[in-house]
């Protein structure tokens, strides 16, 4: 036995002043007490004070009693047997599941190790490397089915392997059809021998399966959704019904596209349908089977779309055709977001330019607001609006976007004075009605990093060759910033080029340089054909925060897929961004998750990212099949909400689509990982392993435990100090002392 103190030792002075103190002023106090007792009273006294402080004095310096005993382990073998779905499916109709045939195997081997006449114990698992692994009685399990879904063999070897660190481990089975999620298995791991056993049917029975599914996470209203099916099919020739292949794709139950083609190992067709409604929009993909299929289960699938609303509508007005038009024109083309209408001038008046056909602008702020979610102007109005721009001006305060590209006044189409309205709602005071010519580079102010029109551009983990790589602008519109603008980006000192501002529910962006394609249009040195140049980024972002606004203030769920299947954990995280963009740290994130159709919620807290700032991450438990609600919010009661998600639950599709033993995937994992693959379904391989633990040496190891006691950190130190307290004060009482 060993005693030691956790006290640091610097502190040990200071403890025994302490005791020597405790003492003195236990004497000190009852030599002057009126009355005064008896010397031997006294002593007793000052004796029990004395003592209690002590106590006390100890418990603060952490005595630990350490004591090392030797004792014998039992050698252990463990077998695991995998939970998932696929394990309760049978090779043949009169044979028994995969489930059955795993846990007879482990029932030889209970027997060949009680066989040896030794100490050694066969501990008995069940578990997928998803859930943690789950103690089970041998003959409860075989008669039990399984509970999970999915596999991921890796981490279930090493589940096992950490489930007896420090323990004689003899041997680890794994017995399972070898089908896993995950294959990165690198390393052995461990000392003990490892043998991971198929059971299934290597070949498998005729079958005919959805081999792929491709398709977007969102289109847009109106627009046709194509849907990408790849159907495969094994041992075709053997079986009747195998000549023709017919596919339906389901919506609430309907069929809305069909095809039906020529039969074969491997067929690839699309699935075109328009989704009317905005939302989530649940689809089934099913195939016909063949006759007398045993194993439709993966003759189906579920898959679900985000159907978002119509494309953010843009109008240009463009005095000239020049290439600033051209330029924000296929800006568009590359955001799926946006839609654009160009009107220019026409012989008699506007006109749209991709009919001719003469366009009138909405005469009220309401039908501003109607037709479009934001407006480029290049320049002054002019003789755009019969209004100089009144109605517009009082829509953008009621949440239209409006961008305007400063343009040359004595070029501008008919060029008419800027409305008061509209005049004060830019972000800038224009100083002068001609632009100065010269060369003037941008660059970014202090502001620009916490605004999503330069991310990317001047900042932000995929930012693009700065700024400083562009060439400079031949134009600059003179002007000054109003109070409570956002200057983005500056030339020189003080002269602003890109500015923001927010008036009333709206936004408006101003850019004060002419020959705004010339910053697209530069090849950046060294630069990929493929990359997104920075001048480029920078149009398209301008056009979405008009059109759209800040989408990343607020709270909102990231990367959340729609689908997923019974038994996978669902990983969601969730972000929280304050109105300029910036993450808003040290306050919590959670999640309700609740039934979508409605139904009694949970909330599950998330877990800040250190990595990355106002970022909270959980992993959810799995979900049953069905359609489910995801709502991120704050976690400190103010009720502040994100906007929700709907997610599906599908059946185990792929489960069911394990119709065979895999075997190559047995036998890479157990290269990688230092074992031995086995067949369960051949004799000579059972006898292989049955041979192999027969000779294993299941005799117990010698180990030393270490018991750590510390005595003052229990109640019965607490309790001794309390009755040198209790007596002290009956022995005070007796005296009249109190």
């Amino acid at each position: 036995m060993d005693l030691q103190w956790l006290l640091p030792g610097w502190i040990w002075p200071l403890l025994v002043l302490a005791a020597a103190g405790s003492v003195w002023w236990a004497r000190r106090t009852y030599a002057g007490t009126v009355p005064t007792p008896p010397p031997a009273a006294r002593r007793l006294l000052v004796g029990l004070r004395t003592l209690t402080c002590l106590l006390v004095l100890i418990a603060v310096a952490r005595p630990l009693l350490i004591r090392m005993q030797a004792m014998q382990e039992p050698a252990v073998v463990a077998v695991v047997v995998e939970d998932s779905a696929s394990m309760a499916l049978r090779d043949r109709t009169d044979g028994p599941d995969r489930w059955s045939q795993a846990w007879s195997l482990t029932a030889r081997i209970d027997s060949l190790i009680a066989a040896q006449g030794q100490d050694a114990e066969l501990a008995t698992f069940q578990g997928n490397g998803r859930l943690s692994l789950v103690a089970r009685d041998l003959a409860e399990a075989r008669v039990d089915t399984p509970r999970a879904v999915g596999t991921d063999l890796p981490a279930l070897v090493a589940q096992a392997r950490q489930q007896f660190l420090g323990q004689p481990l003899r041997a680890v089975i794994v017995i399972g059809d070898g089908h896993s999620e995950s294959l990165a298995a690198t390393s052995a791991g461990g000392a003990a021998p490892l043998h991971l056993v198929g059971v299934g049917d290597v070949r498998g029975p005729a079958d005919r399966y959805l081999a792929d599914l491709r398709y977007p996470d969102a289109v847009h209203r109106g627009e046709p959704l194509t849907v990408e099916v790849s159907v495969g099919q094994r041992w075709g020739a053997e079986t009747s019904g195998s000549d023709s292949l017919r596919v339906w794709l389901r919506h609430a139950g309907e069929v809305v596209a069909a095809f039906t083609a020529p039969a074969g190992d491997l067929v690839r067709r699309e699935l075109v349908w328009t989704p009317e409604e905005t939302g989530l929009a649940v689809l089934e993909v099913e195939v016909a089977p063949l006759d007398n299929e045993r194993f439709p289960g993966n003759n189906r699938a579920t898959l679900a779309v985000d159907v978002q609303k119509d494309r953010a509508r843009m109008l240009l007005l463009a005095p000239l055709p020049g290439w600033d038009v051209r330029f924000v024109a296929q800006a568009v083309r590359r955001e799926s977001r946006l839609q654009l209408t160009v009107v220019r001038p026409g012989p008699t008046g506007p006109v749209l330019a991709d009919s001719l056909t003469a366009w009138e602008p909405p005469a009220s702020a309401e039908a501003w607001l109607d037709a479009w979610d934001g407006v480029v102007l290049v320049g002054p109005p002019g003789a755009w609006l019969p209004d100089a721009g009144f109605e517009l001006a009082k829509a953008v305060t009621q949440g239209l976007g409006l961008c305007v590209l400063a343009g040359d006044v004595a070029s501008d189409y008919r060029a008419r004075p800027w409305s008061v309205p509209l005049l004060r709602l830019l972000p800038v005071e224009t100083t002068g009605d001609r632009m100065r010519s010269g060369e003037f580079f941008p660059a970014p102010t202090a502001a620009a990093p916490r605004h999503p029109v330069l991310a990317g551009v001047t900042h932000g983990p995929d930012a693009g060759s700065a700024l400083a790589g562009l060439p400079p602008l031949r134009r600059l519109q003179p002007a000054r910033a109003r109070a409570g603008a956002e200057v983005l980006l500056v030339v020189g000192q003080e002269q602003p080029l890109l500015a923001a501002t927010r008036p009333g529910t709206g936004r408006v962006l101003w850019f004060g340089g002419r020959r705004l394609w010339e910053q697209a249009f530069w090849q950046l040195p060294a630069q990929d054909e493929t990359g997104d140049h920075p001048g480029r980024r920078l149009l398209r972002q301008m056009l979405l925060w008009t059109a759209l606004g800040d989408q990343e203030s607020g709270i909102s769920l990231l990367g959340q897929r729609l689908v997923y299947e019974e038994g996978e954990p669902l990983p969601v995280a969730a972000r929280w961004r304050d109105m300029r963009g910036e993450p808003v740290t040290g306050r919590d994130l959670v999640v309700e998750l609740s039934p979508a159709g409605g139904g009694a919620a949970r909330t599950f807290t998330l877990r800040p990212d250190p990595a990355r700032p106002g970022i909270s991450a959980a992993d959810l438990p799995p979900l049953p099949p069905g359609r489910w609600q995801l709502t991120p919010g704050a976690g400190d009661g103010s009720g502040e909400t994100g906007e929700p998600r709907d997610i599906v639950v599908t059946r185990a599709e792929r489960e069911r689509a394990q119709v065979q033993q895999d075997r190559r995937n047995l036998r890479q994992t157990a290269d990688r990982l230092g074992g031995v693959y086995h067949d369960a379904g051949r004799p000579d391989d059972v006898d292989r392993l049955l041979n192999s633990l027969a000779g294993l040496d299941l005799e117990s190891a010698a180990a030393t435990r270490q018991d750590r006691h510390e005595p003052a950190a229990g109640w019965p130190w607490l309790a001794a100090a309390v009755a040198l307290l209790a007596a002290e004060w009956l022995l005070r009482r007796r005296h009249g002392l109190l």
